[in-house]
């Protein structure tokens, strides 16, 4: 999975790169993008190398509107499912969030970088398993969490522009009836796509 990602993160920077991207100024008034990498756990229980949870297939969608040439604000939703755990492979976690976002952004030349600064609410899910001969019932809830990171975005075409960002997402709470993995880290790689519109 992991491989497939940076394959992918290479292949379009390289096509951003060549003649194929042409001149576009920052992204208009309002925007959206969609974006797909990897959640990878870290730090603590969570993240444990023996007993911790394994990377998951990662989704976003956000949208935005500019306050000025440097900030915006937004929201976004986010999928993060297929976190297996690492001893009992029967427990998976499928987390969802909903974070309001504010980002800054410099403009160099065609490239915009950027930072983001994200908090909302935070929903995990581990459905019933059954492990060692005994079912075990499913098991929820919510949490606040924060994110924030930095990315780039390379120009496209017209209002289209390829975004590559590194995310962290920290999760106070992953505690139920019958699962506690106290808090949650974690690290996400992505592309996206973001279109520009007035």
């Amino acid at each position: 999975m992991m491989k497939k990602i940076f394959l992918c993160l290479v292949v379009f920077g390289a096509l951003a790169g060549t003649g194929w991207a042409q001149e576009l100024p920052y992204y208009s008034r309002n925007y959206y993008s969609m974006g797909a990498g990897a959640a990878v756990p870290f730090g603590g229980h969570w993240g444990d190398g023996s007993s911790g949870f394994k990377a998951g297939p990662a989704l976003a969608l956000s949208a935005g509107r500019k306050v000025d040439d440097v900030v915006s604000y937004g929201a976004e939703t986010g999928y993060s499912f297929g976190h297996k755990n690492r001893d009992v492979s029967a427990i998976m976690l499928r987390i969802f969030h909903l974070t309001p976002f504010l980002r800054a952004v410099h403009q160099s030349g065609k490239r915009t970088y950027y930072g983001t600064l994200g908090a909302g609410i935070y929903h995990w899910t581990q459905p019933r398993f059954s492990a060692a001969g005994a079912d075990h019932g499913s098991d929820s809830g919510s949490s606040v969490g924060l994110n924030t990171g930095f990315g780039a975005l390379l120009p496209l075409r017209g209002p289209w522009q390829l975004g590559l960002e590194l995310r962290w997402h920290h999760i106070f709470s992953v505690k139920g009836d019958h699962f506690d993995a106290d808090i949650a880290n974690n690290l996400v790689p992505m592309v996206s796509v973001l279109h520009a519109f007035q």
